[in-house]
């Protein structure tokens, strides 16, 4: 029986932002960004070793794994959005971008020691690739940076890899 492997993609977007501050603003020519402003994580008892901007975990072919991206601040300050995948690998198929209606709670104003709370809806989105076998996968994502007026700060890639064990 096939599983979801979320993966959520954490970008130290205020970092990124000071320290590439010339970032490319073409879309084919992203800027390489250091790996130590990327975290990637899922389930712990998914997870060998440890997560970060690598990333290892147990899946079995037909598995589907789902990227979610984020920055630290939740994109308060600065969103992060992914926009390509480029890998030779077959270990899984190609990423497809996955939208759909969401609803969201949040506590209600004036809620402080109180579990009341409204909703909002919103369109959420991720990434999606089937797994297709074991090993490991090197990859290129690429992102783009927008600050909280939606102005661009820089298109930027990474080349993470992920080794996927069998799970049982």
């Amino acid at each position: 029986m096939s599983e979801f492997i979320n993966v959520m993609i954490a970008f130290d977007a205020v970092s990124i932002a000071e320290r590439y501050p010339d970032a490319s603003r073409n879309p084919d020519a992203p800027t390489q960004v250091d790996h130590a402003l990327i975290y990637m994580t899922t389930r712990q008892d998914r997870i060998i070793g440890t997560s970060g901007a690598e990333l290892n975990f147990r899946a079995n072919p037909r598995d589907i794994i789902r990227w979610r991206e984020t920055t630290l601040s939740l994109n308060s300050e600065y969103c992060a959005l992914l926009y390509r995948y480029l890998s030779g690998d077959q270990l899984i198929s190609k990423p497809r971008i996955v939208i759909g209606d969401g609803t969201y709670p949040i506590p209600k104003d004036g809620a402080t020691d109180q579990p009341d709370f409204e909703t909002q809806n919103y369109q959420d989105h991720y990434w999606e690739a089937d797994v297709e076998k074991t090993g490991q996968v090197t990859y290129r994502f690429f992102f783009q940076l927008l600050d909280s007026e939606q102005k661009l700060a820089g298109y930027f890639q990474w080349d993470p890899f992920i080794t996927i064990g069998k799970r049982s």
